[in-house]
């Protein structure tokens, strides 16, 4: 083979190599940083158990309550991220919960408690020791499970998020905070195909009659919401695993042009400038069962309980930046534009007093749910008799796991890239042939020649 066509030749190759390999390189990260979206984090749960069932009692009684209890508890709390915790009276006004009742009378009961916030008393003294399972069952029930929180989260399984509204005896404002929800939806519901992991099910507008306050309260207390006869109505964007996305909206605070911005966040790369404290926000107490991890699973295309998905979530919330926490009773004017960091004013700015002038009823694909009438508790769903669960292992060893499944942890690379990163992607493959080709051409050209 000739020296100068040998030359040429072997550039050729290196260049070649060269290409595939930047190829290479670039498709890895670019589909790296655009597996996920906002709303996928929040379908995360890093922490398991956000919720504890706490029992307070006397010390010489609290043994018997704890047996009689604990087989309940456990089938109750199955599948949910709410652990049982037992205290005596005496160590209860040494717990981070309770200390604001040391120096008064001791007490006994049984409390939702989570980190940060006033413990929700469920059980009164005589329903603690109330030896009818039934009702025992009844009561605990109320921490996991209640009719607007299962739709809530039925929706959240496939649409891009859910606007909780919860009203107050004001109906006036009540019908103008619906019709700010549900503008809202219908803009981003035109806006998501855009978004770099579309969703087919727009955002979703549950409310939270005011009659029904009381039975939602476990769900608004998870939430930071008032749920004590509030005088404003209430506004929280709920995303994935009935998670809140940013803050509480209140009152005034509530327009069309926040509660946009907020939902535009959840369409939004996981890899972005947000503040880390929007993508792990409160979730709500709630059963999480094979079903819908199942149901999860189908329409994300990754298991979000895989380990595997666990650990690089926690790599990217652990690298990210976390500059500013907002409290949901805050004004958050300013505030909202510095946490939304990272995204283009095309995407987020609305002129609120144009919106506001034309609010017109919510378009078809954005879906309002009311409900008043109670669901079914779970445990007769599930073909579970209440008066034998006193046979439940304390150990949670009667769950069953013949449905759960194993699910791969890629995606398909097509949901995974933007169409701009591909159209690259094939640029560069394009070169890559062309340079092979030409190669191969050179080659023959060369020794027909010879």
């Amino acid at each position: 083979m000739h020296p100068e066509f040998y030359l040429f030749f072997s550039k050729i190759v290196r260049a070649t190599v060269f290409s595939m390999c930047v190829a290479s390189v670039l498709l890895g990260h670019l589909a790296h940083a655009c597996k996920y979206s906002v709303r996928d984090v929040a379908f995360v749960d890093l922490t398991q158990e956000s919720y504890a069932f706490l029992t307070i009692s006397s010390g010489s009684d609290l043994d018997a309550i704890k047996a009689r209890i604990q087989p309940v508890a456990t089938a109750v709390f199955l599948d949910s991220n709410i652990r049982t915790g037992w205290l005596s009276s005496e160590d209860a006004v040494n717990h981070p919960g309770f200390q604001s009742n040391q120096g008064r009378s001791l007490f006994t009961g049984a409390f939702l408690y989570r980190d940060g916030l006033k413990p929700l008393p469920l059980m009164i003294p005589d329903e603690v020791n109330d030896v009818d399972t039934n009702r025992s069952w009844s009561r605990m029930e109320r921490a996991v499970h209640s009719p607007i929180r299962q739709q809530a989260v039925e929706h959240l399984l496939s649409a891009y998020a859910v606007i909780l509204v919860v009203e107050t005896k004001d109906v006036q404002e009540n019908a103008r905070v619906r019709l700010a929800a549900q503008s809202a939806a219908a803009t981003l519901a035109k806006m998501i195909p855009e978004m770099p992991k579309p969703v087919d099910v727009p955002p979703q507008v549950v409310v939270v009659p005011y009659d029904m306050i009381q039975a939602e309260e476990a769900m608004l207390w998870g939430l930071e919401m008032t749920h004590l006869n509030p005088d404003k109505p209430q506004v929280a964007v709920l995303i994935g695993r009935g998670r809140r996305l940013g803050p509480t909206l209140k009152g005034d605070e509530i327009t069309a042009g926040r509660l946009q911005q907020i939902l535009a966040v959840a369409g939004q790369d996981c890899e972005c400038d947000l503040d880390r404290s929007w993508m792990q926000g409160p979730m709500i107490p709630l059963r999480w069962g094979p079903e819908r991890q199942q149901s999860a699973y189908n329409n994300l295309g990754f298991d979000p309980d895989n380990p595997l998905v666990k650990a690089e979530i926690s790599r990217i919330l652990a690298r990210g930046k976390n500059p500013i926490r907002v409290n949901g009773t805050d004004s958050i004017g300013s505030d909202l534009d510095m946490l939304l960091l990272g995204y283009s004013e095309e995407v987020l700015s609305f002129d609120e007093s144009t919106i506001e002038s034309s609010l017109t009823p919510a378009e078809p694909d954005a879906t309002e749910t009311t409900t008043s009438s109670d669901v079914s508790p779970i445990a007769e769903s599930k073909g579970m008799d209440k008066k034998t669960v006193s046979g439940i292992s304390k150990t949670g060893e009667s769950r069953d796991t013949s449905s759960t499944e194993t699910h791969p942890l890629s995606v398909a690379a097509d949901e995974q890239t933007p169409s701009s990163t591909r159209s690259v992607l094939l640029m560069l493959s394009g070169f890559c042939i062309f340079a092979i080709v030409g190669g191969l051409a050179v080659l023959i050209t060369g020794r027909s020649r010879k």
